[in-house]
């Protein structure tokens, strides 16, 4: 067992990630990471690769520590142990796992080490096959807290896997209102990017995988050129699914309407050059984007999941089924067409959690548990 920590001396947390790619989880703790001193002293932490996020803030001389550790999907003991003394050795005070396998890791590297472990679920909870499960419990049980994006995921996380309800807490996304804000004409912004100035243009950013949907965002542009209306639309992401995505809209015949982006960052330019923003997932955690857009005060049409209803309600205009391509269809066209429709279509009653509020809750979470 550690010694305690010393009085005043600042929580050492380490951000635990298998890698960092752009994502979600991964953009939430670098926007946390700011906020958080200085009673809180982190790290981030990569196992297997830093990935464009870590590199980013590798360059921009943020505490980011590349551990070889887990290069393939099997976990090594000896690796675990070597993680734990490394932990030991740095006065790592917390674990903050992010993604299933870096819980399976740092949870139990924080035990051999003494160290209070978080699991943080950044994902709604779906079928697990039973190998996944149980070890999946087994972490959920050896996490001095467990944090989720929504009161429901907690309710599931507590009745699914018998996990007393106080050990569970919602930490809600969070987004950096300082650069996502909105702008009156954005036409130089579009002209920057290269984008049309002067039509009406809809968009996403949100990684190119399955999981996304955007062929339903597809098919419903070829449904609208059926119609004789050919809005436009923008992609911003990359991913496994982007050539298949590609052929899909050459098929449909709307190539021509989609600008297939790439990863792009910063951001925010990319929100601000929208009229309204379209967001088709099958499931989100709490989709990082849908913040991002509200807080740039976009028009917002997204699938009906619990991801997005835990931050619009359940009443909000632009909610479809992710598998009805013709009411996403419908919605894009009303939005296209009629600036009242893309009124709204705004959430203005919508809270949305800085990355300020965020750091302030894990400050006291740390403190409490460490």
């Amino acid at each position: 067992m550690r010694r305690p920590r010393a009085e005043h001396r600042a929580l050492k947390v380490a951000f635990l990630f298998i890698g960092m790619p752009v994502g979600g989880a991964e953009d939430f703790a670098l926007g946390v990471y700011p906020h958080l001193a200085p009673e809180v002293d982190a790290r981030f932490v990569c196992l297997r690769e830093l990935g464009m996020l870590g590199e980013e803030a590798l360059a921009a001389g943020w505490p980011v520590e590349l551990m070889p550790l887990f290069p393939k999907k099997r976990i090594s003991p000896l690796a675990v142990w070597k993680f734990s003394r490394w932990l030991d050795r740095e006065g790592i005070d917390v674990v903050h796992s992010q993604t299933y396998h870096a819980h399976l890791f740092g949870v139990a590297a924080a035990r051999l080490s003494g160290a209070a472990a978080i699991l943080h679920q950044q994902k709604t909870l779906g079928e697990m096959p039973l190998r996944k499960r149980v070890l999946f419990q087994l972490c959920l049980r050896g996490a001095k807290k467990i944090l989720t994006l929504s009161a429901q995921t907690r309710a599931e996380i507590s009745s699914r896997f018998s996990i007393p309800s106080s050990l569970v807490e919602v930490v809600p996304n969070a987004i950096d209102d300082d650069l996502f804000r909105p702008v009156g004409d954005n036409r130089v912004i579009r002209k920057n990017l290269g984008l049309p100035e002067d039509e009406i243009l809809f968009g996403t950013v949100a990684s190119l995988h399955p999981v996304k949907n955007h062929k339903a965002t597809i098919e419903a542009l070829a449904i609208l050129r059926h119609r004789g209306l050919r809005p436009k639309a923008v992609f911003v992401g990359d991913g496994v699914a982007r050539k298949e995505l590609e052929n899909f809209a050459l098929e449909h015949g709307v190539w021509e309407q989609i600008v297939f982006a790439g990863r792009r960052r910063p951001s925010v330019p990319w929100f601000q050059a929208l009229d309204f923003f379209v967001l088709p997932s099958f499931w989100e955690g709490q989709a990082l984007a849908l913040l991002q857009a509200l807080s740039c005060r976009l028009p917002v049409i997204v699938s009906r999941i619990e991801g997005n209803t835990a931050v619009l309600g359940e009443n909000h205009a632009g909610y479809f089924d992710p598998n009805d391509s013709a009411k996403l269809a419908e919605l894009i066209a009303s939005a296209t067409k009629d600036a009242a429709a893309r009124e709204a279509l705004l959430a203005r009653n919508a809270a949305i959690p800085t990355c300020r509020d965020a750091a302030r809750q894990l400050k006291r979470i740390y403190s409490e548990i460490a």
